[in-house]
Formats: structure tokens, C-alpha cells, sequence
């Protein structure tokens, strides 16, 4: 008999969470948990929210037809928590990073495969400065998601998240770009 270890498992690799979309890790339901838990922990890291009001997080993405599942699942899952999520829609990673720090969210999250082929997608984490997270924070988040440590938490009436639109993101950025 041999024994098989229990390597820790990974969701995370060198940049976000990338795969092929609707293949695991890069899947609705995973996408739903990487929400809550990440909901969870800049809820955490920041308290109170920096504007005084709900904790929020920006979520953006590229045009992959993908995009609209992972942005969807992982809208329900911060929602879920009890943060706001605002979107703005297909904008370039940078312009994501840009926007977070502009709209003082607690987080930002980028739904894109980058320049990986089309049928890949992607889901990458930015802290409230638009910077990339450092490990120990992804660790973080993907122990929440394996553990099911925050089944048991579930904002409910009024205190779960609600979904906004923000329009003028793109302007923002494009004013930003051609000033710097």
C-alpha cells in the first residue's frame, strides 16, 4: 500500500485564478465562492468601509463571451456577503486598478484571461490602492473557499449587497491615461 499525500490545494497561480472558462477552477460555482470569500476579507481588512457606508467592490472584466457567467456568479457572491459591487463593465486590467483606487472601493477584481487564447478566462484580485494582492491575503481567500468556513454567514433584508452600474468608468480612465 502506498500512501497518497494530501497536497494543499491551489486556486490561485501566479496571477489571479486563470483556466480554461466553465472548466474548474474557472467555473460559476467556484467563481460564487471566490466572491464570498473575498467579500469576507476586505470586509475584514478594512472596517469601517472607506466611505463610511457598505464595504464595495469593483468589478470589471474583458469582452469574453465568458465574462458574463464569472461576472454574474461572483457579483451573487459578494452580494451574498453583504458588500456592494459596482460595475464597470469591459475595461483594460490597468483601468480596473485605476478605477478601484478612484471610486475608494475596498477592492478591485479584473475578469479577463489577459493574453491568454479566448476560450481561457481569468479572475485577478487588486487591494483598495488598485495593487496586486500580496500572497498572504490570497492564501486567505482560498482557505475561506476550501475550508466553507463562511457557509454559515448570510447578511439577510437589508443588509445584503446591492449591484450599481457605473457609467462613466471608461471616461475616467481614458481622462487619467491622458494626463499621465
Amino acid at each position: 500500500a502506498f500512501i497518497v499525500m494530501n497536497k494543499p490545494r491551489r486556486i490561485f497561480g501566479t496571477d489571479g485564478v486563470r483556466g480554461t472558462a466553465n472548466i474548474e477552477p474557472v467555473t460559476a460555482e467556484t467563481a460564487l465562492k471566490l466572491g464570498r470569500a473575498a467579500a469576507h476579507v476586505f470586509k475584514n481588512l478594512a472596517l469601517p468601509s472607506r466611505d463610511r457606508g457598505k464595504h464595495k467592490i469593483v468589478l470589471g472584466k474583458d469582452t469574453r463571451l465568458s465574462g458574463y457567467m464569472l461576472e454574474n456568479a461572483i457579483s451573487s457572491g459578494i452580494l451574498s456577503m453583504g458588500v456592494d459591487v459596482l460595475f464597470i463593465g469591459p475595461l483594460p486590467t490597468p483601468g480596473v486598478a485605476y478605477v478601484t483606487r478612484s471610486l475608494r472601493a475596498d477592492a478591485g477584481i479584473v475578469i479577463t484571461a489577459s493574453h491568454n487564447p479566448y476560450a481561457d478566462n481569468g479572475i485577478k484580485f487588486f487591494r483598495a490602492d488598485g495593487y496586486k494582492l500580496d500572497d498572504k491575503i490570497e492564501q486567505e481567500i482560498e482557505g475561506l473557499v476550501f475550508s466553507g468556513e463562511i457557509e454559515n454567514i448570510r447578511p439577510t433584508a437589508t443588509e445584503v449587497g446591492k449591484a450599481v452600474r457605473i457609467d462613466d468608468a471608461l471616461g475616467r480612465y481614458i481622462e487619467y491615461a491622458k494626463a499621465s
